[in-house]
């Protein structure tokens, strides 16, 4: 069994009464605070989705060249991350399977602010020593996007769609522009979500094109993903 994770939400900081600067993560239009060992494991999944031993090897490194102290075990803050809905998880016996377990209930935000996104990741990955002061092109350059991962984007940029209504939309070929489209072009009765659409076009098997694209366009730091 595959275990995959990804973080939920966007990052910001809140200056509090004493000017201090307060790591907060925005989900679903609700702000929740981290403390420090929590802001360096949720980062390690921002723009990323890793398996549990890259999670750990990852967190491991950025704690020790933070020159915290070691704090509670790396489980402790995962669970508390995962209880509070910023992390998300997705098990599945193939990579495709586990990455539709995660990937598919999430709803799907554009990000807008790309260069400072590339600019932010690039002085991240200098600073830890993992690329050089001549990658610095590399690294600020936008990918070029496939077709279908533009038609991802010019989707979720017209309304707000999880990966499974993406999959859907796709597959029968709709293209909603306003939210209420959503549910008389996706929908075809009254008790179905996008979590039971989800498990249907999981079901069917029909998602890894569009899965595949939101996969690459979040690394690309192009989208982001959101809990509802």
């Amino acid at each position: 069994m595959l275990t995959l994770y990804t973080a939920i939400g966007t990052l910001k900081f809140v200056k509090n009464t004493n000017e201090k600067s307060t790591p907060m993560v925005l989900n679903n239009h609700q702000e929740f605070g981290l403390c420090d060992h929590e802001l360096i494991l949720w980062s390690c999944l921002a723009f990323q989705i890793l398996q549990i031993h890259e999670l750990e090897s990852a967190y491991n490194v950025r704690l020790k060249n933070s020159g915290r102290p070691d704090g509670l075990t790396f489980s402790h803050y995962l669970n508390r991350l995962l209880l509070r809905g910023l992390i998300a998880k997705g098990e599945g016996v193939t990579g495709v399977d586990a990455l539709y377990q995660l990937l598919g209930k999430l709803h799907i935000l554009p990000v807008h602010e790309t260069f400072s996104t590339r600019l932010f990741t690039y002085i991240q990955l200098y600073v830890e020593g993992k690329i050089k002061p001549g990658d610095f092109g590399k690294y600020l350059r936008k990918e070029k996007n496939t077709p279908i991962e533009e038609t991802v984007l010019k989707l979720t940029k017209a309304v707000p769609l999880t990966t499974a209504e993406l999959v859907t939309c796709v597959d029968q070929k709709k293209v909603p522009k306003r939210e209420e489209d959503i549910l008389t072009q996706l929908y075809d009765g009254t008790e179905d979500t996008y979590l039971t659409l989800a498990d249907q076009a999981q079901i069917l098997h029909i998602q890894y094109p569009v899965l595949q694209a939101v996969g690459n366009l979040y690394l690309n730091k192009q989208i982001s993903f959101q809990r509802f």
